[in-house]
């Protein structure tokens, strides 16, 4: 029998043995939800990402399980990273590492304005200053493509993509055949926005994670919003190769969110975010992040850096 553990802020959906799908009921079903994932080993858990920061994930999971948490960041995004500051450390990319300390908000209060702003009416009024996960210095590992967590009785191989940003990560877990891409491969692949790589890197970096995922065996993708099985990710090649030849349905749509803004898609969608020929993969782009920019150095001064792609050999 699958297990639920719920608290005011949190709910954790086991999806697989030892797998826990992490949502945030209360939000209203017409704003943007993201999820988490409790990966449980023998001798260690992983968190894999920490959403929006409205409420103390951290205390959430060691409800759940008394090993020691691993948390990673599948990326820097603010609805992915921005409950890092309640853990001890964080790994994350080399890439994206700087972005963390640049998200959505900055103080309590923005937080509190946000997470209300999401809220269903009879839930916004029971959100507390407190419960926000205020930003502040925390330990930062970099994790690189092919390391290995190692939590006992399972392994999880980190693919480095890119893409949605510059640092953007799969975790695989082989044994069971399912990977964890956060934002990497979804319905709403969003390749349109500084620092997000080009299309032409995004695709170098999705060629690897082909081979990776064909190597070993993987047959279902958990993402930060949306899940999909593996054919995901030939879809999202036919839409690149469409899109370099021109050929791409190259569609235009007014979005209400995460924010309102209009954007250009590979493929016609109705309603938002589902294709009109039922397959999975889109993409959000930009006409100036199909092709490679050229390398310029980080120009570093007195204030923080930002998530970008660096030149990373000689």
């Amino acid at each position: 029998m699958e297990k639920c553990y719920e608290n005011k802020m949190f709910r954790a959906d086991e999806v697989r043995p030892g797998i826990y799908k992490i949502s945030q009921p209360w939000f209203r079903d017409d704003t943007l939800h993201a999820n988490a994932y409790l990966i449980l080993g023998e001798k260690a858990a992983v968190v894999y990402d920490t959403m929006f920061g409205y409420g103390n994930l951290r205390a959430f999971c060691e409800e759940i399980t008394d090993l020691p948490l691993i948390l990673i960041n599948s990326h820097f995004h603010g609805d992915h990273a921005a409950g890092d500051f309640d853990f001890d450390f964080v790994y994350i990319h080399p890439f994206d590492l700087p972005g963390i300390y640049n998200g959505f908000h900055q103080d309590a209060q923005g937080l509190l304005e946000a997470a209300r702003a999401a809220a269903k009416p009879e839930f916004a009024p029971q959100l507390a200053l407190s419960e926000m996960c205020v930003p502040k210095p925390m330990k930062t590992y970099p994790v690189y493509d092919g390391d290995l967590f190692d939590l006992g009785d399972r392994k999880l191989e980190v693919v480095h993509v890119g893409g949605h940003s510059p640092g953007c990560i799969v975790l695989l877990d082989p044994e069971k055949k399912i990977a964890f891409s956060g934002d990497t491969c979804n319905d709403n692949t969003i390749i349109s926005r500084y620092p997000c790589d080009s299309l032409e890197e995004y695709y170098v970096g999705m060629q690897h994670l082909r081979d990776r995922v064909t190597e070993t065996g993987i047959e279902y993708f958990f993402g930060g919003h949306f899940s999909a099985g593996v054919e995901i990710v030939d879809e999202m090649f036919e839409l690149l190769d469409a899109i370099f030849a021109g050929k791409d349905d190259h569609v235009r749509y007014e979005l209400n969110r995460p924010f309102k803004t209009s954007a250009l898609y590979a493929a016609k969608m109705e309603p938002m975010f589902h294709r009109v020929d039922g397959k999975s993969a889109n993409i959000q782009y930009a006409e100036d992040t199909v092709r490679r920019r050229p390398y310029e150095p980080r120009l570093l001064t007195e204030k923080n850096p930002g998530a970008r792609r660096v030149k990373d050999n000689f």
